[in-house]
Formats: C-alpha cells, structure tokens, sequence
C-alpha cells in the first residue's frame, strides 16, 4: 500500500493490490484457524471427561490439520493452508454427524449448530476461485441435504450422552459457532468495505484525470455512450498561441520546461476565466476554442477578450512575446480512436486559425475577417490589408489593438 495522497486516498498499484489481497486472506485464515482449534479443543475435553474415544480421535485429527494449516501460514505457503483449511472442515463436519447418527426423516435438525461453521469457512473461500467455492458448497450441501431431510439414516457411532447434556452441549456450540461465524464475517465485510473504498477513490480519481482531458460534457458523455464520437458546429472561435523565440529560448533558460509550465498555467487559468475550452497544446503553442462544445452566440468577443488578457499575461515573463492568430466558422469536434482519447477539431476553420497564428506578426494578434465581421465597434482594429495564406490564397486580415471595455476596466 503505498503513501496516502494530498487527497487522503490509498492509491494501489497492481503488485500493492494483490499484496494487500493477500494480508487480508493471512488474517482470515489465521482467525478461521483459531476458531477451529478452539472448538476441536472443546470438544476434546468434553470427550475425554466422557470416555468418547472415537469423538476424542475426530477431534485429534482436527488439532493436528489446524496445527499443519498454521505452520504453512508461518511459512508463507498461503494455497497449501487455504486448501488444507478446508480438506479438513468438511471431514470433520461430517465425522460429527456420524457419531451423533441420524435418526430418522426430518429428525435430525440437531445438527443446525454445525452450520455456522460451514458459513464461516465459506467467506473464508473467497479469496480462491470460483470453482473451489463450487465444489465446497456442493459438497456441503450434499452433506446437510442428506442429513436433515434422512435420505441416510444410521445409528451414532460415539459413545451416547444424555438428552440434557446434548441439548445443552449444542446451545453453547451453536452460540459459539455464530460468534465466530460473527467475527470472521465482520473481517470479510470490513475488507470488503475498505476495497470498495479504494475502489471508489480509484474511480473518483480516473473521473478526475479524464476531466482534466476533456472537457465535462464531453468526458460524461464518453462515459455515458462508451464509444467515440464527432459532431459538427456551425459557428466557433479557434485560437492559436505561439511562444515567439521559444526554440533558442530552450537553449538558453536551463529550466525551460518549468517556465513553459508556469506560462500555460497562466493561459490555463485564463481560459478557465473566460469559460472557453482549452483544446491542447503542441510544443510551445497554446489552442483554445469558443463556442464548443457548448454553443454560445458571442464566441468571437469571448476568444479575442482572451487574446488580450493572453497579451498583457505574457508580459509577466520578461523577454518573451507570444503571436496569437484568430479565425471563426464552422468545424467538426469530437473523440475519435481507441488510444490516447483527446478532443480534438478539424476543418478549414481551424487551418486558416493556424495560418492566421503561424503568419502573423510577433506581439501581436492576428484575426480573419470572418472574426472581425463579428466583433463590436469598441474592439479596435487595425485593417492589415490582404496577405498571402498558404493554401488559401489572398486573405484580408486584421490585427487585435486592443477593447475599450477592457481598457476601461
């Protein structure tokens, strides 16, 4: 198990998870053993103040298996004292029945103290497979079938004790059995509990990381459908950041990484601000998108407000100048694949985003026309003219100076 987390939660690898399996079946083991020598020492008393030979063998036998089954514990041979355990229960469940005998049909319910012990050594199955719990229950219920409704019927083989004393001597076996059927139970569901503890901490954890992905609806409706998916959005923002100089910077600044980290952090908490989505980064460009994949009517004021606050941010970090390209129209965002799971966009829209970013000029933010369109008269804007876009042609582009809004707040 290792070290609890800032969020106070065990988190279990693989190898912690079956040794804590493990540890769990040691102590049920060791308590179920316990149990079974106490009741085999019991009885051995009560056989030998008696002179009940047979019953004191029986329950010799029952001595030595509990030792054998502890000694393998001792030695870490966890199977062979699971499987012994419980080679040696059965055997003596049954001797007990035949040395009180069997009556006759639907007189033999005196043995109902007996059952405990089966139920008891049942959850201490749990930890093997489903086929030893299979072939124990089958056998136990051949057993008590057999002997409660007198499908067998034979004569006690031990030597006989009298009405009073059988009752009395099953009331206080029947009482102990339940309590330690008590006990081992509470162990099992306390483990139980715990696992679906971690488990659910576990879960909690993997939502966490996938949120932190993926965007919330998107992520529930992963969840929800269980399978990828795209969907087609007619009106949206996409931005592009990218970190002027950032390639020689990377030669320069001995802990780069950490200080692209501090940046993206900036622009993360930004974009949170703002409520856009941030759709990922690449190397040491930046994308965010407005208006999916919740839809909203002022996508374009909302990705160019967060270009300038993007703009003044990068000045905490002297040296560094960032160039911002922004472009609106239709795309289509989703899921897609089996590995790695990110929400992705693709269309013209987020090409000529990028170009307008790639082509643009250091410090500024360059913007489509199909954005300024959408933009209100207190953005001021300055017209570029008609540059040359790769793969598109001639475009007439503009560059963000700044929102009177903004300003005056």
């Amino acid at each position: 198990m290792s070290n609890r987390s800032a969020l106070g939660e065990y988190v279990y690898t693989d190898v912690e998870f079956r040794q804590y399996r493990r540890r769990r079946a040691l102590r049920l083991l060791h308590t179920g053993v316990g149990f079974l020598l106490a009741y085999a020492m019991a009885w051995s008393v009560v056989a030998l103040t008696r002179g009940d030979w047979l019953t004191l063998i029986l329950q010799g036998v029952s001595v030595c298996g509990g030792a054998w089954v502890w000694f393998c514990l001792c030695r870490g041979q966890l199977g062979l004292a699971g499987h012994s355990y419980f080679c040696i229960v059965i055997p003596v469940v049954a001797g007990m029945i035949a040395l009180e005998g069997v009556t006759g049909p639907f007189l033999s319910m005196s043995h109902y103290h007996l059952l405990p012990l089966i139920g008891g050594a049942y959850l201490l199955f749990f930890e093997h497979g489903k086929r030893g719990r299979r072939v124990y229950v089958s056998t136990c219920l051949m057993i008590f079938v057999s002997v409660e409704l007198g499908l067998l019927t034979w004569p006690a083989l031990g030597l006989a004790y009298p009405p009073d004393a059988q009752g009395t001597g099953r009331w206080i076996l029947s009482l102990a059995n339940f309590a330690s059927l008590i006990w081992v139970a509470r162990i099992f569901v306390a483990d139980l509990a715990e696992a679906e503890k971690q488990l659910a901490g576990a879960n909690a954890r993997m939502e966490a990381l996938l949120e932190n992905m993926l965007p919330l609806t998107i992520s529930q409706r992963l969840r929800r459908e269980g399978r990828t998916f795209a969907d087609a959005f007619g009106e949206c923002s996409v931005l592009f950041a990218d970190i002027v100089g950032y390639t020689a910077l990377s030669e320069s600044v001995p802990n780069v990484v950490g200080l692209l980290d501090a940046i993206f952090t900036r622009f993360d908490d930004l974009t949170e601000q703002s409520g856009l989505e941030k759709i990922k980064t690449i190397g040491d460009a930046y994308m965010v998108a407005a208006g999916i994949p919740v839809a909203r009517p002022d996508h374009a004021i909302a990705a160019a407000k967060l270009a300038l606050r993007m703009q003044t941010a990068i000045k905490e970090f002297p040296g560094l100048e960032i160039r911002i390209g922004i472009n609106s129209g239709a795309v289509v965002a989703g899921v897609i694949g089996k590995k790695r799971f990110i929400y992705d966009l693709w269309g013209d829209t987020v090409n000529i985003a990028a170009r307008m970013e790639s082509q643009g000029i250091s410090g500024e933010i360059q913007i489509s026309d199909a954005t300024h369109a959408l933009l209100p008269s207190n953005f001021i804007c300055e017209d570029r003219g008609e540059i040359a876009v790769k793969g598109k042609g001639r475009m007439r582009v503009y560059l963000l100076k700044g929102c009177e809004t903004l300003i005056s707040s």
